[in-house]
């Protein structure tokens, strides 16, 4: 199953034509062009969070948007900005394409985002080790082992049907959207 959600393929995100016209009123009230400001902090629980505010444009700003640095421009690439109840909220986009593989118990998964920076394998005893949200979803669905590496998750299930690869979607879509430094909730390098 392939879920997609609305495609940007810009090297930045989309601002929705609310988010453009909110640009436009906070010039007007401020009497300068401003610009959105856009950086990316890691909570305490590994979350990331998008941090928008306004600045000043500058001579050298070509878009209606500034970011912290390169990495959250292209971490944010995929996205878009809208303007909501008096804020503006980011939503990514998210890309989820399960493929077939050789052996009929491995499912790839592909996102157009990071699952993991680092490679990672563990055993159905080591799920305590990942995100909570992935521990509880991975146990629940009986996952035997996975791995992840980039945008690629495989996993090992005995069985599949529609619902259990409908629930694991969800679940790994929320996942991604959360912006977490890692999967593990202590970062390490595997040997």
């Amino acid at each position: 199953m392939t879920l997609f959600f609305k495609k940007n393929k810009n090297l930045s995100p989309s601002l929705s034509k609310e988010v453009l016209q909110r640009i436009q009123e906070e010039s007007q009230v401020l009497g300068k062009e401003q610009i959105l400001f856009v950086r990316m902090v890691e909570k305490q629980n590994g979350m990331g969070e998008v941090q928008v505010s306004f600045l000043d444009r500058n001579q050298s700003d070509t878009e209606s948007l500034r970011f912290e640095n390169e990495v959250t421009k292209r971490t944010l690439s995929k996205g878009e900005f809208q303007y909501e109840k008096g804020n503006v909220y980011f939503y990514p986009n998210v890309d989820l394409e399960w493929k077939l593989t050789p052996n009929q118990n491995i499912h790839r998964i592909q996102s157009n985002y990071e699952f993991s920076n680092e490679k990672l394998i563990l055993e159905k005893k080591d799920f305590k080790k990942l995100r909570p949200i992935l521990t509880a979803c991975f146990l629940k669905e009986e996952v035997i082992s996975l791995y992840m590496d980039g945008n690629i998750c495989q996993l090992e299930l005995e069985t599949l049907d529609k619902e259990k690869e409908i629930r694991i979607s969800d679940v790994l879509l929320t996942y991604v959207s959360r912006f977490y430094s890692s999967p593990l909730i202590e970062p390490h390098r595997l040997q």
